[in-house]
């Protein structure tokens, strides 16, 4: 079999051939027992239809809450707001989370060193009092300036009534779809789940109970919003009120607070988005996710930006609580991973490619703006409590977009062995219903098949 790249642009060319060369589609695989039975039998489940891809539409913010954002604004110039909102978006796109005390010392050790070699212990020996004061001083110039271009000046974002509204504005389609689509997985997956209450931290101006009450509105009973801006809750109340103040929100039971509750209360449903890089320090984080994870009776949800610095928090979390030894905290990922291993895409520390996912929204309809769909990154974790029941979970999920070629397409996966792993699919090595579910699927979909030993076949 020979590698069709008539259609490959020039960029994607090298990784292929390197891939190519070293996995050269040796694997053999076959379809899941109780989906290849779907699709044999008269009328079943067609391959582009598969049970592992999500079928979820592109969501833009329903209808009332536009409206509401347009009556908010009011009169402020659009035209500023909008350049304010791709301000935030840029801003937040890029941010680091603090550095601790030991990447700092490591950092003033390093530079130390650098700046020392500009000047051997040999040279240093031959100067008078006055020239070695020259070069101590010379120095902590040097340390200062280089540890400010190598540090990132980490402080949390002040959220007043304005840059709410510029926060609803930029940040609410985005997040929006984000959530819609990790929810959407869940219930799809888990058609038994009804949650009756739900706990969004950093809840921000409620996005998170948007998406929720779109799928859940019937079950939820109480909406529990925390976060550390008073102006983000009034916000977040005054769109529930379709921006009337002495209105009646459109939603029941909703309660607002400033920090986490002390109580042992459950939830069915808990929620942590955008949240994590407003926290200080990683012993901030741990304490913050793990109150979260003893709160919650069924679903956690971590969701952060699709940055390398968002997949390295998002993991962070994820490993701290599957190292939980506590019966009471025991949990397993129900999604993306199809393993409770450690994370193959950052185990790598060469490699720098985050582990994220991507979703297409609509910005809101502002007059004199555009409505052009934009596209956003995110990387997430849904972590479940107790142990895993779902037959389907061991599929291998692509984490990158299918590279659909003339009879062949390219998925790389991450599989339920902890590895990262790209398969060739063709129909005359791995069947007519591998080969189209591999070519049907998108990224972030799963593929519900079983990848067995490499095969003794030899390719040219």
């Amino acid at each position: 079999m020979k590698l069709c790249l008539r259609n490959v642009s020039n960029a994607t060319k090298p990784f292929l051939f390197k891939e190519f060369r070293r996995y050269t589609s040796k694997f053999a695989v076959k379809v899941d027992e109780t989906v290849q039975k779907q699709i044999e039998v008269e009328g079943g489940v067609s391959p582009r239809r598969h049970p592992g891809i999500i079928n979820f539409n592109r969501e833009s913010l329903p209808e009332r809450i536009q409206k509401t954002l347009k009556r908010i604004v009011g009169d402020y110039p659009v035209k500023g707001l909008l350049n304010d909102c791709k301000k935030l978006n840029q801003f937040i796109s890029s941010r680091h989370p603090p550095a601790e005390d030991f990447e700092i010392n490591t950092k003033i050790k390093q530079i130390s060193e650098e700046i020392d070699e500009m000047m051997p212990p040999e040279e240093r020996a031959n100067l008078d009092e006055e020239g070695l004061k020259r070069f101590q001083k010379r120095k902590e110039q040097l340390m200062k300036r280089r540890m400010k271009e190598r540090t990132f000046a980490w402080k949390p974002i002040q959220y007043g009534s304005y840059e709410s509204i510029v926060y609803a504005l930029g940040r609410g389609p985005l997040e929006y779809a984000v959530l819609m689509r990790v929810l959407h997985e869940i219930r799809e997956r888990d058609k038994d789940f009804k949650p009756q209450s739900f706990l969004d931290f950093g809840s921000g101006i409620g996005t998170g109970m948007w998406s929720v009450s779109s799928l859940w509105k019937d079950s939820i009973y109480e909406y529990y919003n925390v976060d550390s801006s008073r102006y983000m809750n009034d916000l977040s109340e005054l769109i529930l009120k379709e921006g009337n103040a002495n209105q009646q929100m459109t939603l029941r039971n909703v309660f607002y607070r400033q920090f986490l509750p002390a109580l042992e209360t459950k939830y069915d449903l808990v929620l942590s988005s955008y949240s994590l890089f407003e926290l200080s320090s990683a012993h901030n984080r741990h304490g913050a996710i793990l109150n979260l994870w003893k709160k919650c009776d069924g679903y956690l949800i971590i969701v952060e930006e699709g940055s390398r610095r968002g997949s390295e928090l998002v993991n962070e979390a994820r490993d701290l609580i599957l190292s939980q030894e506590d019966h009471c905290l025991v949990g397993h990922v129900f999604a993306p991973c199809p393993h409770d291993s450690i994370c193959p895409r950052l185990s790598n520390t060469d490699d720098r490619t985050p582990c994220n996912f991507q979703i297409t929204y609509t910005p809101t309809k502002l007059e004199s703006s555009k409505h052009k769909d934009l596209t956003a990154r995110f990387s997430y974790v849904v972590l479940k409590k107790g142990l895993p029941t779902d037959s389907t979970r061991l599929w291998p999920r692509l984490v990158r977009p299918t590279l659909v070629r003339s009879k062949h397409s390219i998925c790389r996966m991450c599989t339920s062995e902890g590895t990262l792993t790209e398969i060739i699919f063709t129909q005359s090595k791995h069947g007519r219903s591998a080969y189209r579910c591999a070519r049907s699927s998108r990224w972030g979909d799963r593929l519900p098949i079983i990848i067995e030993d490499k095969c003794n076949t030899n390719h040219k």
